[in-house]
C-alpha cells in the first residue's frame, strides 16, 4: 500500500513538473492569471480569441487567456481574479452571441480547487470531483494527455508567446473541408440567445471596476454563419445598452471582410488572416487608448455610467 501511495506522489510530482515544461498549457495559463502581471492587458474568451489574438502581431503587452469551448462562466471566474488585482490596465473579453455551455477540459482547474472561485465553476458545471483534492490520484485519467502535451512541446511542434500558440508547421489549407462546414452551418440557424443572468454579472463587472476599460470584442466569422442570424435587433439592444458604460469600446468585427477561404471554418480564421486580425486589432487599441488619453485625463476621468462608445 505505501509503495502504491509512493508511487501516486510520484506520477502527480512528474505530471506537475510536465505541465510546467508546457508553456501553452491551460494550466500554465491559469497559474499565470494568479500573478499580478502589472501592466499586461488579459485578453479572456473562447478559442476565437484563442487563435485569432497574437500579443506578437497585436503589437501590446497582452496575454492570451482564449481556451477552447470556454463558457462565459469560466470568463467570470478568469474577471473575478483579474478585478481582484490593483491594475488599471485594459481588459479584452470576447462578446458572444450564444454562450457555449461548456466547460471544456476540466482536468486544467485541478491544481486550483483549493480557489473557492474555481470550486464553485466546477460545482455550477457538476464536475467537482473528491479526487480533485487529493495529490497522487487528482490527475488519473489525464496522464496520457499531459504525456501527449510534453512531448509535443518538447519536439517543438508548436510556439507560445503570451500564452498565444501557433503551430510551428501550418497544416495545409483543406478546401473541402471548409466547403462541408459551409454546407453544414447553412443548415442550421444562428443568433444571438442571451443569458441574462451571465449578462448581469458582466455589467456588474464593469460598473464595479469603473478604472478598468473593458474592450468587448466580437472577432470574424465566416459569412455563411450569418445566413440564419436570428435576434439580431436584440444583440444591438444589448451592445448599445454596454457601450452606453463609459468604461467600455464594443467592437463587433463579426462581419469584417474577408475572402470566403480565409476560415479554416465558419468560426476560425486561417493563421495568415488571424495575424492580419490580430494586426488591427492592436491598432485600433492603440487608437481608442490615445483618443481616451486626451479626451479624459485622470483628473476629468467620467463617471462609469456616463455615455461611452462603440464601433
Amino acid at each position: 500500500m505505501a509503495l502504491f501511495a509512493a508511487g501516486c506522489l510520484l506520477a502527480d510530482w512528474l505530471a506537475m513538473r510536465g505541465i510546467q515544461q508546457v508553456p501553452g498549457s491551460d494550466i500554465v495559463r491559469i497559474q499565470h492569471l494568479y500573478q499580478t502581471n502589472e501592466g499586461e492587458i488579459p485578453m479572456f474568451g473562447t478559442s476565437k480569441i484563442g487563435s485569432f489574438c497574437s500579443p506578437a502581431d497585436m503589437g501590446l503587452n497582452a496575454y492570451n487567456y482564449g481556451m477552447t469551448y470556454a463558457s462565459y462562466e469560466m470568463t467570470d471566474v478568469f474577471l473575478q481574479i483579474e478585478l481582484a488585482k490593483h491594475k488599471n490596465t485594459p481588459i479584452i473579453v470576447e462578446l458572444q452571441h450564444t454562450d457555449t455551455g461548456s466547460l471544456g477540459d476540466q482536468s486544467m482547474f485541478i491544481p486550483f480547487v483549493s480557489d473557492p472561485r474555481i470550486r464553485g465553476l466546477l460545482t455550477r458545471f457538476h464536475a467537482l470531483d473528491w479526487r480533485y483534492f487529493v495529490p497522487g490520484i487528482r490527475f488519473f485519467g489525464y496522464y496520457d494527455w499531459i504525456l501527449k502535451n510534453y512531448l509535443e512541446a518538447r519536439l517543438g511542434v508548436s510556439k507560445t508567446y503570451q500564452g498565444y500558440t501557433e503551430p510551428v508547421q501550418l497544416p495545409p489549407f483543406d478546401p473541402a473541408a471548409l466547403h462541408e462546414a459551409v454546407e453544414e452551418r447553412l443548415k442550421i440557424s444562428t443568433g444571438y440567445f442571451p443569458n441574462e443572468d451571465q449578462n448581469r454579472r458582466l455589467i456588474a463587472h464593469i460598473t464595479q471596476h469603473p478604472g478598468r476599460l473593458f474592450f468587448l470584442v466580437v472577432a470574424p466569422y465566416h459569412p455563411s454563419y450569418y445566413e440564419h442570424f436570428q435576434n439580431e435587433d436584440k444583440f444591438e439592444e444589448y451592445k448599445a445598452q454596454l457601450a452606453g458604460y463609459t468604461n467600455v469600446v464594443v467592437l463587433d468585427w463579426g462581419r469584417m471582410k474577408y475572402p470566403a477561404d480565409a476560415f479554416n471554418d465558419t468560426l476560425h480564421l486561417r493563421q495568415m488572416y488571424a495575424r492580419d486580425y490580430s494586426r488591427k486589432l492592436g491598432d485600433k487599441i492603440r487608437e481608442v487608448l490615445h483618443q481616451r488619453n486626451e479626451q479624459f485625463p485622470p483628473e476629468k476621468a467620467p463617471s462609469p455610467t456616463s455615455a461611452g462608445r462603440g464601433t
